[in-house]
């Protein structure tokens, strides 16, 4: 081996480029020491179950364990169809990590199809995600309440969307919600409620209504239709005293309730589940509302027959309820009922009943609609058997015909101060005739010195 003789210029330069060697290797090494130290933590999702077109948030965090701060990045895949295995990226996010430190990062994606998704970050799972056409979840709840929302993007706007509530412990609450809105996209909210105080608007007082619940409509996207599905607990009936054939489903009408159709749906593990079908979107109460039916005023009249009088009364009743109900009233003559009708009395509103009954005997007749007082009518001989009938308590409908059977204009009353007006009629024009007489008389003069001088006028 032969020696080495470096100049001392030689030998400065080459102990500096040594140096320059070591730092870089130094610089290198403390760089791929400072990357190693990061490392992928976990990844999530906020949601495994949503509607089409529903964002999903996916979260990933990194930890940097080494004593510097270095870059990372966060690769966001899901696959790129239900059936596929493929993954497509759908974000990417470059942040820097403090030493000693970690960070999360968030994005959201959505879908455009119904399917099951799978999502990575990095290639680690964040989970999978099942895409629905429509779906209902329940934002919140309380002792009294539940809130539900339902959402669907992508239905048939002409066919009825089903919404299966999530079950529930609760004594009473919605099931099944299917509405017909006449749109493809929409988003509806349902509040189950069990205190009645606290049921947005005006419910009936509970002098006028027994109430296990009820459930407030609320979104700017109206249906057609709705069909319900309501489950109640045989308890909560039990303590409300109401049987299992009362409970009606009524809907809110401005400050009314119309009864919906309601049916048994399913029975059986102390659990009533009952069916209605709205037709707009409100509030709809659940239990019984009774109605409060009274008659104000009744009138009898009478009018001839063929063969004797007929009998007719007419009454106005009125609703002070909230809610529509029928009346079923009875004709009473003399104590016994003679006939029977059915009315319906609007909600908070009045209605007329009238029933008829032919009598064919002479005689005094107490005529009643139920429990409201007797009316007399007297009937006389003259008047049975297609005779001139005669009035009651009040004018008749048929007008009265004189003589010659000429009608009475019906403006013209039946009475005039307690005398048939035909009567005083009839003695009007025959007063009225001998007046005329008289003045012919007098306008002829005489020849017993008694009369009136030829030019003599009353006028």
């Amino acid at each position: 081996m032969q020696p080495t003789d470096w100049s001392p210029t030689e030998s400065r330069k080459r102990v500096l480029a040594f140096g320059l060697v070591v730092l870089l290797v130094g610089s290198v090494a403390s760089v791929a020491a400072a990357q190693s130290a990061i490392g992928f933590r976990k990844a999530d999702v906020s949601a495994t179950t949503v509607t089409v077109g529903e964002n999903v948030t996916v979260g990933a965090e990194a930890v940097n364990v080494g004593d510097s701060q270095g870059g990372y990045t966060f690769t966001f895949e899901s696959n790129e169809s239900v059936c596929g295995t493929t993954y497509c990226e759908f974000d990417r996010i470059r942040v820097t990590i403090p030493a000693n430190t970690d960070r999360r990062v968030e994005t959201n994606v959505s879908f455009d199809e119904p399917g099951t998704y799978r999502i990575r970050v990095n290639e680690n799972r964040a989970g999978i995600v099942r895409v629905l056409s429509s779906r209902a979840r329940v934002t919140s709840t309380t002792e009294s309440q539940r809130r539900i929302d339902v959402r669907a993007d992508g239905v048939a706007a002409d066919e009825p969307t089903d919404f299966d509530v999530p079950p529930s412990n609760r004594t009473f609450g919605i099931q099944h919600w299917s509405p017909t809105t006449g749109q493809s996209t929409f988003q509806q909210y349902l509040t189950e409620y069990t205190n009645r105080s606290e049921v947005p608007g005006t419910l009936p007082t509970a002098e006028q209504s027994t109430l296990v619940g009820a459930i407030d409509f609320e979104s700017e996207d109206g249906f057609e239709e709705a069909t319900m599905r309501i489950g109640i607990n045989d308890s909560v009936l039990s303590n409300s005293t109401l049987s299992r054939d009362e409970v009606t489903v009524y809907q809110r009408n401005g400050d009314t309730w119309e009864p919906l159709s309601t049916s048994v749906a399913t029975e059986g593990g102390d659990r009533t589940v009952y069916e209605a079908t709205a037709t707009r979107g409100t509030t709809y109460a659940v239990g019984r509302i009774d109605t409060s039916i009274s008659i104000e005023n009744t009138s009898v009249r009478t009018s001839a027959t063929q063969t004797g009088q007929l009998l007719t009364l007419d009454a106005r009743l009125a609703n002070s309820a909230p809610v529509a109900g029928n009346y079923t009233g009875s004709l009473r003559v003399n104590g016994g009922a003679v006939n029977r009708t059915t009315v319906t009395v609007p909600a908070n509103g009045e209605t007329t009943i009238r029933l008829s009954h032919e009598v064919t005997e002479a005689g005094t007749y107490n005529v009643r609609l139920d429990s409201s007082q007797n009316t007399q009518v007297i009937i006389p001989e003259s008047e049975i058997g297609g005779q001139q009938p005669s009035d009651g308590a009040s004018g008749g409908d048929e007008p009265a015909t004189g003589d010659g059977g000429v009608p009475v204009p019906d403006a013209v009353p039946s009475t005039i101060f307690g005398i048939r007006t035909l009567y005083v009629v009839g003695g009007l024009g025959i007063a009225l005739g001998a007046f005329v007489v008289i003045l012919l008389l007098l306008r002829g003069g005489g020849d017993g010195g008694g009369g009136l001088q030829d030019n003599f006028d009353p006028w």
